[in-house]
């Protein structure tokens, strides 16, 4: 799925300095980074960007520094925070409807990731899990074009009732182990079929959190076909039954061949059981 970008209106920019980082932010124009923090530590240096095309190009940098495989340097984000606060600005003053449908689903998913990244940031490094924030996802205190938003709504009420595409799901990160993993780079309108196509086979090829099929002896006789799903799929069956009619439909293009092959074989007898979920943070 491929679309033809469209750059929201600009006005003049204005610079926001933060410690030794130059960062121009237009009303609705992406951040021009003048010049690169200085690495401090174990954590890698940014490479510095002059300009960039996407509102994203900050926030990209940051997750292709700081998210391998998966894994937050969530010392590195602390570092470099004065990035992700200018991206943030630039989101709340972006206003999604004047954008094509990919551009604002790359912008709520991206939002979303931020938001929780920034969270998480608050309390680092004294929060073991996101389940110590007991208003992690109903308060509504994250803006995006001047409105303000719960993590919650942006889940539920935005990527889930706006977009035909329960994708998202393995795209947006609860910060947490047995969730999707954080991509190292930020969505974008014109690869976005393709990063969350991406995404939905990287989640569901990880036996040990995404989905597994077993065989299994019977307590009494015969044997059980079983497919092993991640809790996500149980918390948000709504979004992949109204897309795809079953949870299992949704899923099954997105198998590797083998589990793809499994699943039709027995479908009509194949029952679900649902995997650990480990709320431990997704950081090293």
């Amino acid at each position: 799925m491929r679309c033809t970008v469209r750059q929201p209106t600009r006005t003049a920019a204005r610079p926001i300095v933060i410690g030794s980082i130059g960062v121009m932010v237009g009303l609705f124009g992406p951040p021009t980074i003048v010049t690169a923090a200085p690495a401090k530590g174990p954590c890698p240096g940014l490479v510095a960007v002059t300009s960039s095309g996407s509102i994203h190009a900050p926030f990209d940098r940051l997750l292709r520094a700081y998210v391998h495989d998966g894994f937050v340097e969530y010392g590195c984000f602390k570092q470099h925070e004065g990035i992700l606060d200018a991206y943030r600005s630039t989101l709340a003053e972006t206003d999604p409807s004047g954008l094509s449908r990919d551009e604002r689903m790359a912008l709520w998913i991206n939002a979303y990731n931020a938001f929780t990244i920034k969270m998480i940031l608050e309390r680092y490094p004294g929060i073991r899990s996101i389940k110590q924030i007991s208003d992690r996802w109903s308060r509504a205190r994250w803006i995006v074009g001047g409105k303000v938003y719960s993590l919650g709504q942006i889940e539920h009420e935005i990527l889930g009732k706006q977009f035909a595409d329960p994708r998202f799901h393995f795209a947006i990160v609860c910060a947490s182990l047995s969730c999707p993993i954080l991509a190292s780079e930020a969505y974008e309108a014109e690869k976005l079929d393709e990063q969350l196509t991406t995404a939905a086979r990287r989640f569901l090829a990880d036996s040990g959190k995404g989905s597994r099929t077993a065989t299994e002896k019977g307590l009494v006789f015969g044997y059980n076909h079983r497919l092993y799903l991640s809790k996500v799929f149980k918390w948000a069956a709504d979004d992949f039954i109204g897309a795809h009619g079953s949870v299992v439909d949704a899923i099954t293009p997105y198998l590797d061949k083998q589990d793809r092959a499994f699943v039709k074989q027995h479908r009509r007898e194949l029952s679900i059981r649902y995997l650990p979920y480990d709320w431990s943070l997704n950081g090293r």
